[in-house]
């Protein structure tokens, strides 16, 4: 990997930038404070106040003809309270070539999102969950990839190459929002012998028609989500190689949006079948015709059964609101209930954010949890709830 990355990394800085624009600086730099709302229940962990740093810089340079671009974002976050939260993490490190209108190149460390759901991201396969940053699912690591993508008016096709897989982090023994075994990510297991080093690949086809935009996507390579396993005393991670067949569409009519994620899965057990569908209906230009109001309803339905990685999602569902007051400072509010349909477990999700002054700005979130099962894999969470105020300063 280590010469991968170099190979990489030298490759981009030899990129021929005959005619150049400036290149721009931007990013960010933050303070957050997470406040737990009980007792740490493990002698080893801080109690409740946890703070740490974040920063966050991105650099953007593209050819005077636009052909080629190159951007750079690096993650750092220091956490005194947890040496696994701790991390630096290239979030974009990637060259594209547009070669003509209809064909684009794109090679080095980068990121892709798929899907359209809201509270759960069920077709984003691609890129490893930065699971000690949130639990939200939507802090991704980048990974090496090539990927060729070409434009057409019947639609978009993209082939992607990765040659490196990024193991999914897990807080450490001092850290929070973890079980009473602390899993050892520093042995984990793989069912191939190329273990990290084995090649994923995938295509998609991304098309709008009409009021529709659809997303079809195939991928092999090894799973994102490890089966956590006893070996030797220890809990260690278990990768295993698997195919998803996924499907995303969203129909969109006036204030309606109708949302579908769907996915096939072999290679993790049994094979099974999981889906989001949901709605989301918005009233527009509320007081006066400044402020903007979503209602948002999501039911889930994952398949798998014992013999796959355990997930929080199997018959769920979503309610929440989204509300935009689309004022100067940029205030939004995103709050919602996720209720387990067999009454095990409720999850209350509530985000708000606004910019105090031209550079300034101030975001805060809240996690909720309650009534899981003490059978269950996530009975811990009962014991995490917890707050955090974010204060970045971009630049």
């Amino acid at each position: 990997m280590r010469f991968s990355l170099c190979a990489v990394v030298l490759f981009l800085w030899l990129v021929p930038w005959q005619k150049t624009e400036a290149g721009e600086l931007t990013g960010y730099v933050a303070v957050e404070h997470r406040q737990f709302f009980h007792t740490h229940p493990f002698p080893e962990q801080k109690n409740g106040s946890v703070p740490s740093y974040i920063f966050e810089p991105e650099y953007y340079h593209a050819s005077e003809d636009r052909k080629h671009s190159f951007v750079a974002k690096v993650f750092l976050r220091y956490d005194p309270s947890d040496s696994e939260r701790t991390h630096v993490d290239i979030r974009q490190w990637d060259w594209s070539y547009r070669a003509s209108r209809d064909w684009e190149i794109r090679l080095g460390i980068s990121r892709v999102f798929w899907g359209v759901a809201e509270s759960r991201h069920l077709v984003d396969n691609i890129n490893q969950v930065d699971a000690i940053e949130d639990i939200d699912d939507e802090d991704r690591f980048g990974m090496p990839m090539l990927q060729l993508i070409r434009a057409h008016a019947s639609g978009s096709l993209l082939f992607m190459y990765l040659p490196y897989f990024r193991e999914r982090p897990f807080p450490g023994r001092t850290g929070r929002v973890r079980d009473a075994f602390v899993i050892d990510t520093h042995d984990a297991l793989y069912a191939v012998d190329e273990e990290e080093f084995y090649p994923n690949v995938a295509i998609r086809y991304e098309h709008v028609i009409g009021f529709w935009d659809i997303g079809i996507a195939q991928f092999h390579g090894i799973g994102r989500e490890p089966r956590i396993q006893f070996l030797q005393g220890r809990l260690v991670p278990f990768y295993e190689t698997i195919h998803d067949t996924s499907l995303n569409a969203q129909y969109t009519e006036d204030a309606w949006l109708w949302k579908l994620e769907g996915l096939y899965r072999r290679g993790q057990g049994r094979p099974f079948f999981a889906f989001t569908a949901g709605v989301e209906y918005t009233f527009f230009g509320l007081y006066e015709g400044a402020h903007d109001l979503g209602m948002l309803a999501e039911y889930h339905y994952d398949g798998r059964d014992s013999t796959a990685p355990a997930v929080p999602f199997d018959r769920d569902v979503f309610v929440g609101l989204r509300y935009a007051f689309n004022d100067v400072a940029d205030t939004t509010f995103l709050g919602g209930v996720t209720l387990d349909m067999a009454g095990d477990g409720i999850f209350t999700n509530i985000e708000v954010a606004r910019r105090l002054t031209e550079h300034w700005k101030i975001e805060f979130d809240m996690r909720l949890f309650g009534d899981l099962d003490d059978d269950t894999r996530f009975s811990f969470l009962n014991r995490e709830d917890y707050a955090q105020l974010r204060l970045s300063y971009f630049f």
